[in-house]
C-alpha cells in the first residue's frame, strides 16, 4: 500500500513539474512574439534584437543590403502571389508524377 502512495507523490510531482516548465516556455515564446513584433512594427527586420544567439554581425554594407532587401520584400500581395505559384507547381507536380505512375502500372501490366 505504501509503494502505491509512493508512486502516486512521484508521478504527481512529475507532472507538476513538466506542466511549470511548459508554462514557462509557453511564456517566454510569447515574450519573443512580441517582441519581434514590435520589431517589425519600428521597421527593423525580425530578431534584430530579440535575437536570443548572440553572433557577431560584420558591419558595413551586407547588413545595410540585408535590411533593405527585408524592408522591400515586406509586400504581403507579392507574397501571396508567390505562395499561389507556389501551390500551382505543385499541383502540376503531382499530376506529373500520378500520370508517370500510371503509365508505369500499364507498362508492367503489359509484359
Amino acid at each position: 500500500m505504501e509503494t502505491i502512495w509512493i508512486l502516486t507523490v512521484i508521478f504527481s510531482f512529475i507532472i507538476v513539474v513538466s506542466t511549470l516548465d511548459h508554462r514557462y516556455n509557453l511564456r517566454k515564446k510569447k515574450i519573443e512574439a512580441a517582441l519581434r513584433m514590435r520589431e517589425m512594427e519600428m521597421g527593423y527586420p525580425p530578431g534584430t534584437y530579440s535575437n536570443v544567439t548572440y553572433r557577431k554581425h560584420k558591419k558595413g554594407a551586407a547588413s545595410e543590403a540585408s535590411f533593405t532587401e527585408w524592408r522591400q520584400g515586406t509586400n504581403r500581395a507579392e507574397l501571396r502571389k508567390g505562395i499561389d505559384e507556389l501551390q500551382g507547381r505543385l499541383a502540376n507536380l503531382e499530376t506529373i508524377m500520378k500520370s508517370r505512375k500510371n503509365s508505369f502500372e500499364g507498362f508492367e501490366n503489359k509484359e
